[in-house]
């Protein structure tokens, strides 16, 4: 039997139920974040909610629950799934009606399944990635930059990569600059630079926007992606948040991609044009050694 956390309350996940009428169902109203638990301990749990809180505000959700029974809910879940190494999902949806008709209660979702790890021969030889050419992002959609529930685009182009042998999909925007993979996101290095799209906080810095055609972001702030920006600073590796276009990334000498669940994968092939020397880069070893380190180092802080 399977549990998952509704609306403060556990429930077999069979008979877990919301409402016909949920905007989430009927609209896809709502936001998500995707976590990864290691030992039973999720790894930045605090960014994540920081930055699924964020879109909730941004989408005009109300999340009555504060980050400390949602910390909660996320240990109960995986005691009552016995799960130590496992996938986590927290949705959020705007919700139905209430009585009234007129006010929106939101429904808030935590599920949590065994992990299952990416191939290790795409971390020894790198994934191949497609670049979508009809699909693009918009930028100015006010959707843009958040991980909403409004994601079968990019599952659709995910599994178009699948049947093409490749195991990620990057996106451009109406402006032709790369932003992400269907759920990821994308790191270029080329000389002694690492260069990654910005996210619209970033875009604040004049010296960021000056490059940028749309002066408004599609890119989500991951939280994989902040942690590899920190680790750069602390190992004096340069790192910047720039405008990329296509020549910018068939050039470069290395590409990888970053979230929870894969942490740093190397992409080694973008359809048939090798990246570098058609392996994993030395920049990518480096910062996935210290990811690792930080990974292991935050679980003990947070054990003791």
């Amino acid at each position: 039997m399977s549990y998952v956390w509704l609306n403060n309350e556990f429930v077999d996940e069979s008979q877990a139920s919301i409402s016909v009428r949920d905007t989430g169902l009927l609209h896809a109203a709502g936001v998500f974040t995707t976590m990864r638990s290691y030992s039973g301990q999720v790894f930045r749990v605090a960014d994540h909610l920081r930055r699924l809180r964020s879109s909730c505000d941004a989408m005009s959700i109300p999340l009555a629950f504060e980050d400390g029974a949602l910390t909660a809910a996320i240990s109960d879940v995986l005691e009552r799934n016995e799960l130590a190494e496992a996938r986590l999902r927290l949705t959020i949806t705007r919700g139905a009606p209430d009585a009234t008709g007129s006010n929106l209660v939101p429904s808030v979702l935590l599920t949590a399944s065994p992990f299952q790890a990416y191939p290790a021969v795409y971390y020894h030889k790198g994934m191949t990635a497609i670049v979508l050419d009809q699909q693009k992002l918009n930028p100015y959609d006010f959707q843009a930059g958040h991980k909403t529930l409004n994601y079968f685009s990019r599952l659709a182009a995910l599994r178009d990569a699948g049947a093409k042998g490749a195991g990620e999909a990057l996106w451009f925007d109406v402006h032709n600059q790369l932003q992400s993979g269907s759920i990821s996101n994308v790191f270029v290095v080329k000389g002694d630079e690492v260069l990654t799209p910005p996210v619209a906080e970033e875009l604040a810095d004049p010296a960021v926007a000056a490059g940028v055609a749309a002066k408004r972001s599609a890119v989500l702030p991951g939280v994989t992606r902040r942690v590899v920006l920190e680790l750069c600073r602390k190992d004096e590796i340069v790192a910047r948040p720039a405008a990329i276009n296509i020549e910018m990334l068939l050039a470069a000498d290395e590409v990888f991609l970053t979230n929870s669940i894969m942490g740093l994968m190397p992409i080694c092939r973008i359809e048939r044009h090798a990246v570098g020397n058609d392996r994993p880069g030395p920049v990518y070893s480096r910062l996935a050694e210290l990811y690792e380190n930080e990974l292991k180092r935050t679980l003990a802080n947070e054990e003791g």
